[in-house]
Formats: structure tokens, C-alpha cells, sequence
């Protein structure tokens, strides 16, 4: 058996991080804005998204979404920033944020069970190299994974079917032995059930303690959290 896991939102938590950041970008500068902290945090998260998505689809460099998520953030304040006034604030953003990073409670047993179990465990995710490579190494877990698919490296994103086919090459592996753990559906689950892998949906705003089975071939299993990964893993060594 194979387990591929995404990164962001399933292994390793931003979100408190992005928060702390967001908060520190508006309580710096609210003098200038017009919205409120939760009108200003939402709307982020929303520009945010949708500036990754446009780099996942090579349509932005990782440093250009990067600024234009704060340029597109102050005009909907009607503020317009050069790039030099972007770049400062999305810093002050980053370095907040990045103390905030960290693996969720439940990553680091969930991993050392598979090890334990001698599963080969692997990674697909999105996102800059050199970003995705620094989150494994604070989060301390680069060393459970083999082979580690970044779509910067590989030069595909997910939804991209290739990114599945690229991943299942480098680990020597068959759709049949093989499941991907994930926390979206559109860029996770979807695209990895149509490739044909055994796939487990984490998804944490379940009730806590969910385990749902929704089909057997491939198998789709969706999960509250990465401990009941494990039991449903566990069911298939």
C-alpha cells in the first residue's frame, strides 16, 4: 500500500497563522480602511484563494500572487498600491504568519502508524517549492515522505490528472494499492476518484468522530479527522 497526503489544510494548519497575519496587515493600517476586521478577514481569504488558484494555473509567478492578493485587498478599500508599498505590507503579513505555522495534533500518529506498518507514505501538493519544502521541515515530517510531488517541481497542479500519474511513477505503485488523503473536494477528491484512487475525505467541520463510507470502487471514505484515516487505513493492510 501507498498513502499520498496534501499538505496545507490536511497535514499542516494555516489558518490561526493566516489569521494572526490578516490581523496584524489590519490593525497596522485600519486607519486607511473602510471595512471592518471580519468584513477585511473574509474578504482576504476570498482574494487569497483566488490569487493561488491563478498561480496554480501558471497564470501569476508565486511572488506576483503573493502582492497582488494585498494590491487586490486595499482596492477593494479603494486604496491603490505600487508594488514597492505591496511588497512591504504583504511582508509584515508573512512574517506573522509564518511563526503560526504548524501540523495539526493529529498529523505527526497518523504518519508514524504508517511507518510502523512499513506503508510507503507520499506527498502531493500545490504551491512554490521552496515554501511547501519549508513547511515539511517546521513542521518536522519531511522524512516520512517518499516520493514528495510539488506542483513547482513537476511543473502541474492538481486538478491536473498528470500530478496523480506523475506521483504514482515516482513511487512505483498501482491506483489499486494506492490512496490519497485530502481536505478538498475540487482539487483533491474529485480529481483523484476520476484518476481512480482509493481516496479518504478529511473533513473537519464533520461531527466529530464522522467515518462515512460512500463507496467501495474505488473506495471513498470521508473522515472527521486524520486518527480516523488511520482506523479506516488500518481496515485495508
Amino acid at each position: 500500500m501507498t498513502v499520498f497526503f496534501d499538505l496545507d489544510r490536511t497535514l499542516m494548519d494555516f489558518e490561526n497563522a493566516e489569521d494572526m497575519g490578516i490581523k496584524a496587515i489590519f490593525e497596522t493600517y485600519k486607519s486607511e480602511l473602510k471595512m471592518d476586521y471580519e468584513t477585511f478577514r473574509s474578504t482576504w481569504k476570498v482574494v487569497a484563494q483566488k490569487t493561488f488558484d491563478e498561480y496554480s494555473a501558471g497564470k501569476l509567478t508565486f511572488d506576483q500572487q503573493r502582492r497582488l492578493r494585498v494590491v487586490r485587498m486595499f482596492e477593494e478599500n479603494l486604496i491603490k498600491l505600487d508594488e514597492e508599498e505591496a511588497a512591504k505590507r504583504f511582508h509584515l503579513y508573512w512574517n506573522i504568519y509564518a511563526q503560526g505555522v504548524e501540523n495539526f495534533p493529529d498529523t505527526l500518529s497518523i504518519l508514524e502508524n504508517l511507518k510502523a506498518k512499513n506503508v510507503q507514505i507520499g506527498l502531493i501538493s500545490n504551491g512554490d517549492s521552496k515554501n511547501q519544502r519549508w513547511k515539511l521541515d517546521k513542521g518536522k515530517i519531511v522524512q516520512f515522505f517518499d516520493p514528495i510531488i510539488i506542483s513547482d517541481e513537476i511543473g502541474v497542479s492538481k486538478p491536473n490528472l498528470r500530478v496523480f500519474e506523475i506521483a504514482l511513477e515516482k513511487a512505483g505503485t498501482s491506483k489499486e494499492e494506492c490512496w490519497y488523503v485530502g481536505d478538498s473536494l475540487v482539487h483533491d477528491i474529485e480529481p483523484a476518484l476520476k484518476f481512480g484512487l482509493n481516496v479518504i475525505y478529511l473533513n473537519r467541520k464533520l461531527e466529530e468522530g464522522s467515518l462515512l463510507h460512500h463507496q467501495e470502487k474505488p473506495a471513498y471514505i470521508e473522515v472527521q479527522s486524520l486518527d480516523l484515516a488511520w482506523q479506516a487505513l488500518s481496515m485495508h493492510l
